[in-house]
This record gives C-alpha cells, sequence and structure tokens, in this order.
C-alpha cells in the first residue's frame, strides 16, 4: 500500500466507508445478495503467540468471513482500519481455549452477487482505492446478441479512474453467426485522458487540449508470413485537425532482429518526411528512391485488405503520403495537405466508446466512480463544443475572405 499520512488516510476511509454505504443502498434496491469478507487482518497475538494451524482453524470456523494470514505473516501496521472485530479461536501452544483476539482489516471484499446474466464484486481499502468488477454470463442469442464485461479502479483521494470493458457481440451476416469483440478502456490520470477501442489509442491533454492517436500493430513471432511490426501516431490539435504524424514500419530478419525501419509522415510544418533506415542507422530518402516507395505498400497490404478499422486509418494515411509524394515528386520540399487526411473515422471510434460508457454509467453502483466519469464526459463535451465553434470561425474567415 502507498504511504499516506495519518490524516489523509483517515480522509480516506472516511470516504471509503461513505461509498459503501452508498452503494449498499444502491444494491439493496437491487434486492441483491453478497458475502462479506474482510482481508489485511492486523492483530500482533495471531502474530506473535499464535501457530498457524490455530489461525487457520479460526479463518475456517467463520469461514467466508475472515482472511487472517496477513496478520499472522507480518507485524506491521496496515495504518487506520476499516473495521475492527473481535474473533475467538484456541491457542494449542499455550493450551487456552475460547481466546478472544481483536482484529483490524484494511479491505472488506463483497462477492458472490450472481444473477443468471452477470456475477459482480467490489473490494474496498483503506488506502482509498475501490474495485468493482462484472463478469458476464449469459448466453449470447440473436435475441440477446450483446453482453459487456468490465473492471474499474478508482481512488476517493484523487479524481483519476480506469474503466476496462470487454464487449462481446453475435452478428449474423449473409451467410453465418459470428462473434465480435471489442476492448475499451476509458481512464484519466492527472490532466490526461485515454480512450482507447481496441488497437486504437486516444492520448487528451486536458490543459492544452492536444489529443495524440497511437496505432500498433505488434511484430508476430510465430506467424512468419507477416515479418512486421507497424506504428502509428498523430498528434490532433484542439479542433481535430491533424497537426502531425508518421508511420512506422519495422521489418524483421528470421531470428526476430530489426532488418530495416520505414518511416513516412509529415512533420509539423507540414512537410513529408519518408525515409528507410538499414539495420546500421543509415538513412535513404525515400521520395527519390520510387522501389523502395513501393516496398511500403507491399508491407501495408495485410492493412489495404483488413476489415479492421484501425488498418484501415493506418492505410489511409499511408495512402495519402504516397499520393503526395506522387505529385510533387519534382519538388525538393513536399507539403502535405492536412485535409487529405480524413479524421472523420477517428471520431467514429471516439464517438463509439463514449457511447459505450454512456451505457454503462447507468448501471454503476458506485457514486464516486460515476461522479468521476460524468466530470470527464463533462470535459469531453466542452472540447467538442469549442472544435466545433473553432471550425465555424475558421469556415466563416474563409467565405470572407
Amino acid at each position: 500500500m502507498e504511504q499516506i499520512n495519518e490524516d489523509t488516510q483517515l480522509i480516506a476511509v472516511e470516504k471509503v466507508l461513505e461509498e459503501m454505504q452508498k452503494a449498499e443502498e444502491y444494491l439493496k434496491n437491487w434486492n441483491a445478495f453478497w458475502y462479506e469478507q474482510v482481508l489485511d487482518a492486523h492483530c500482533l497475538p495471531l502474530h506473535y503467540e499464535m501457530g498457524e494451524s490455530d489461525v487457520r482453524e479460526m479463518e475456517a470456523k467463520y469461514e467466508p468471513r475472515y482472511r487472517l494470514a496477513n496478520a499472522f505473516y507480518s507485524e506491521d501496521s496496515i495504518g487506520i482500519p476499516l473495521i475492527k472485530e473481535n474473533i475467538v479461536g484456541n491457542n494449542t501452544l499455550t493450551g487456552e481455549k475460547e481466546v478472544e483476539f481483536e482484529c483490524e482489516f484494511g479491505r472488506i471484499d463483497w462477492y458472490g452477487m450472481h444473477s443468471h446474466k452477470a456475477s459482480r464484486n467490489f473490494s474496498f481499502h483503506n488506502n482509498g482505492d475501490i474495485n468493482f468488477k462484472k463478469v458476464g454470463k449469459a448466453k449470447l442469442t440473436m435475441k440477446n446478441p450483446t453482453q459487456i464485461s468490465y473492471e474499474t479502479a478508482y481512488n476517493v483521494l484523487s479524481n483519476d479512474f480506469s474503466m476496462e470493458i470487454e464487449q462481446s457481440k453475435l452478428i449474423k451476416d449473409k451467410y453465418q453467426k459470428r462473434y465480435k469483440e471489442d476492448k475499451i478502456l476509458f481512464s484519466l490520470s492527472g490532466n490526461i485522458l485515454t480512450e482507447k477501442i481496441n488497437d486504437i489509442e486516444f492520448i487528451l491533454d486536458l490543459r492544452t487540449g492536444m489529443k495524440k492517436v497511437r496505432i500498433a500493430k505488434e511484430y508476430d513471432e510465430n506467424n512468419r508470413n507477416n515479418n512486421t511490426s507497424i506504428v502509428f501516431e498523430a498528434t490532433l490539435d484542439s479542433n481535430d485537425n491533424l497537426d502531425k504524424g508518421n508511420i512506422s514500419i519495422n521489418t524483421y530478419k528470421g531470428n526476430g532482429k530489426v532488418n530495416g525501419t520505414y518511416r513516412i509522415g509529415i512533420t509539423k510544418d507540414k512537410e513529408v518526411d519518408a525515409k528507410f533506415y538499414s539495420r546500421k542507422g543509415s538513412p535513404i530518402d525515400l521520395t527519390t528512391h520510387p522501389i523502395l516507395l513501393g516496398n511500403v505498400n507491399n508491407l501495408l497490404f495485410p492493412c489495404l485488405i483488413s476489415q479492421n478499422i484501425g488498418n484501415i486509418i493506418i492505410s489511409s494515411f499511408a495512402g495519402a503520403i504516397k499520393n503526395t509524394i506522387e505529385k510533387n515528386e519534382s519538388e525538393g520540399a513536399i507539403s502535405f495537405n492536412t485535409s487529405d487526411f480524413n479524421t472523420q473515422t477517428l471520431q467514429q471510434e471516439e464517438a463509439r466508446i463514449v457511447e459505450t460508457i454512456k451505457m454503462i454509467k447507468g448501471e454503476l453502483p458506485l457514486a464516486g466512480l460515476v461522479e468521476r466519469i460524468d466530470n470527464s464526459m463533462d470535459l469531453l463535451n466542452s472540447r467538442k463544443q469549442e472544435t466545433l465553434q473553432g471550425k465555424v470561425k475558421k469556415l466563416k474567415l474563409e467565405t470572407n475572405s
């Protein structure tokens, strides 16, 4: 546990207990049933005066209420506990019977909350951490084609939070039924809001309004037919216009070592930068080597034929760069028109993340988590409004010029 001073931890414990009370009220409206287990125990007599078998016997006596191993193995303080309870057990080392021990506990878990569609569990910690997990377990049918599981985490002393989602969907096309899975992340850390859907990651700096987009295709050493790794990175300004971006393609030798790197993109000054770097690091300008430039197309061929959204974005950006080079190959510095790269697909994927979060938010039984998500949504909406106002202002300037 991260060390915090006593006054701060007292605040953390008070806030965690408050969140627990609100969550309990919420769950009672569901008529939910659950088990409560207390963990991260501290009790010096269990550490210094008891044998392990006696401690285990006490655990079994009260099963599943207590987890006492932490108290037996460690004398370290857990800080301010979430709960104190007296438990009774025998001490075979001294022959004493029905000895009462006061134990402190720094963690409380709720589990065993099952329905025919999902199971849920909570974990509350005396340092302010709260975790909540839902696991969908219903069988997907065309009548009920969607299932969502997620894990959430936040700390009552911070505005930060994290939400990881797995969404499964049964889709029926012309010939067969198939499953589609999306993995989504929505998190806040300081002033950085991160959204991710599958392999597309959005990193928004709330102070500056700048947004980074990253798509990574890892090298698969077990698939020798595709000996590349690909990383697309772009920066969008506060109006969601492309500021700069590039694609890095690493090729690999049979032993898994990098053989060479193709890097194509645009600089902040909107000039095309396209180079091949050999294994020794020597650069070759691709704008003057059409054969090497053609290799980029070959290496990106799996992206060109894929229906994966991340692949489509990568191939679209690469195509725009290649077209720019071919149109201006006689010029020294090749300028890129950022409007050639359509950010609409990126915006659609980001919108999918937001819609999924909105759909889940209404079923979250933790008031503090919902408040943090709402605040982040408000910040995103504010940025969206500023973006729309910026585009309207730009359009008026262009019309009047």
